[in-house]
């Protein structure tokens, strides 16, 4: 089990972090933190949408790039199979942010038009530190990973959740992560679980287990457990959860969507990308 902070107990260390990361926030545009848009739910709760977003850290052309990502929440997969994504990875790229997302936002909307996705549901536990509707400053980028958390309390809502927990295990990798498990240790969170790191790691990668815990402590559910890390995820250094969302659709059982941030090693440093993992609680 992971150390809880509760409240605004949190280590010292952490306040402290958290101070400098929301002086800088939002300032500055260089680096690989992408900030999200939460889109919503469809009328019946069967669909959730969120837009991530920012500018690449490789090459000289600062290129902007946005995912859309339409999650069937029944099954966890994208729509389509694939997030909608514009980018362009090329050194002498000359797509701006807004273009990206302008030209992802209407790709994605007839999709989002099919299924009625809009602004539905409530937002029921967040970490303040991750700043999610950010684009951090790039030398901010490993400290927000250092102090961001492997569990979320949720405030309310009808699913009975008290705690959100992560926790990061081995999976199989196609590809070749190993230098990503030296670069974990250099970076890794204060939450860091030492005991994910051990054993063979040929032919693994960095994956993340979530589990709901009830009002009595004990776990009820696994929401998501990686038994592969598909190379998209561009072999992590950690894991750690963002916020949780709540939607009761009529005459339906609530669904819930659960933000996770995947760090990763990107060309000039650390990278922060979003994972949505959606489900019914019961």
């Amino acid at each position: 089990m992971h150390h809880r902070w509760s409240g605004v107990a949190r280590p010292a260390v952490a306040l402290a972090i958290g101070a400098a990361l929301a002086a800088s926030a939002g300032t500055a545009h260089a680096g690989d933190a992408a900030a999200r848009r939460i889109i919503g739910f469809s009328p019946d709760g069967a669909y959730f949408a969120f837009e991530q977003y920012g500018t690449l850290d490789a090459g000289a052309s600062d290129s902007g790039y946005s995912e859309i990502d339409i999650i069937d929440v029944g099954t966890d997969t994208f729509i389509g199979g694939k997030p909608i994504l514009v980018v362009d990875e090329s050194e002498d790229a000359t797509l701006t942010l807004e273009k990206a997302r302008a030209q992802a936002a209407a790709k994605a909307a007839p999709v989002l038009a099919k299924y009625a996705i809009a602004k539905r549901g409530e937002q029921t536990a967040s970490d303040k530190f991750t700043f999610p509707g950010d684009m951090v400053a790039y030398g901010d980028i490993s400290r927000l990973e250092q102090v961001s958390q492997k569990w979320l309390s949720p405030t309310y809502g009808e699913t009975g959740i008290s705690t959100i927990q992560l926790d990061e295990v081995l999976a199989a990798s196609s590809a070749d992560c190993s230098a990503s498990f030296e670069e974990a240790k250099q970076g890794a969170p204060a939450a860091q679980d030492e005991n994910a790191l051990q054993g063979d790691k040929t032919g693994k990668a960095l994956g993340f287990r979530l589990t709901l815990q009830g009002q009595d402590g004990k776990p009820f559910k696994t929401l998501h457990e990686d038994k592969t890390v598909p190379g998209s995820r561009n072999c992590p250094t950690s894991y750690s959860l963002s916020e949780a969302y709540e939607f009761k659709p009529a005459g339906k059982p609530a669904v819930i969507a659960v933000l996770v941030q995947r760090f990763s090693q990107g060309f000039e440093g650390r990278d922060r990308r979003f994972i949505a993992v959606t489900g019914q609680p019961r």
